[in-house]
């Protein structure tokens, strides 16, 4: 995928582009491979902080190319981003999965274990799926 020239980027790691998605009007999060703990947390907390720059309430989060998601951070998403995110004025969280591997399965987890937080979310194969399920909002 193609960075649009109205999309602003607010961070380009070599494990994560963080930009805001003028033409789908959301923040959208590309990890682009494996992360660190303190990487992966810098990184979503970096979302959310775009989230409420933009007063933005769709994050789209491409996951296709990250390869794990810890136990610890998974336990982070859940109990410590999950609230932020509820609080920051997001109201739709699309996560693409993976085809399969390590960050697919415990994504996956992650959602069957999830807890009421007021946000929408869901996984989804493609990329497009993703993108048009936030529009909808």
């Amino acid at each position: 995928m193609t960075i649009s020239p109205t999309s602003d980027v607010y961070m380009d790691e070599p494990w994560v582009l963080i930009r805001w998605d003028q033409d789908h009007g959301c923040v959208f999060a590309d990890w682009k491979g494996f992360a660190t703990s303190s990487e992966f947390q810098s990184g979503l907390t970096k979302a959310l902080a775009v989230v409420k720059e933009r007063q933005a309430v769709n994050l789209v989060s491409d996951t296709q190319k990250l390869e794990l998601i810890s136990d610890e951070d998974q336990r982070w998403i859940r109990y410590t981003w999950a609230p932020l995110a509820a609080t920051s004025g997001l109201r739709r969280v699309a996560v693409v999965l993976a085809p399969s591997g390590l960050s697919k399965m415990a994504i996956q987890t992650m959602f069957k274990g999830r807890r009421r937080s007021g946000l929408q979310s869901r996984t989804f194969d493609a990329l497009a799926d993703a993108f048009r399920w936030v529009a909808e909002a």
